[in-house]
């Protein structure tokens, strides 16, 4: 958002929606992150930062983390934003579309 690229969409969810997730999950808030940010800070030294100020989870939570992020909007509580999603820019036809991640891909253009 800071460099103008996020699209405007994404902008009401920005600190509550993915990235206030993952702030929760390390144990930082994300006006902290922000400001890292905006100091033009890299994102492993922003990482090392909240391992220090928040928590380092294992390798067995990352990977649990992972799961359950790539799964995101599908058969939970985020299906109706998925298919919300989708039919705002056409695609609600596109059941290969399941995910969070998936129609981001789309909608940004990694995949078609």
């Amino acid at each position: 958002m800071l460099r103008g690229v996020l699209p405007k969409p994404y902008h009401e969810y920005i600190g509550v929606g993915f990235d206030g997730r993952c702030c929760r999950f390390l144990g930082v808030d994300y006006v902290d992150i922000k400001r890292l940010i905006e100091e033009g800070r890299s994102d492993d030294d922003i990482l090392q930062w909240c391992y220090q100020h928040g928590r380092r989870p294992n390798d067995e939570e990352v990977f649990i983390w992972n799961l359950f992020m790539e799964k995101r909007g599908w058969r939970d509580d985020d299906s109706p934003l998925v298919q919300r999603e989708k039919e705002s820019i056409g695609m609600g036809h596109r059941d290969e579309i399941q995910t969070l991640f998936d129609f981001y891909d789309f909608d940004e253009g990694r995949k078609e």
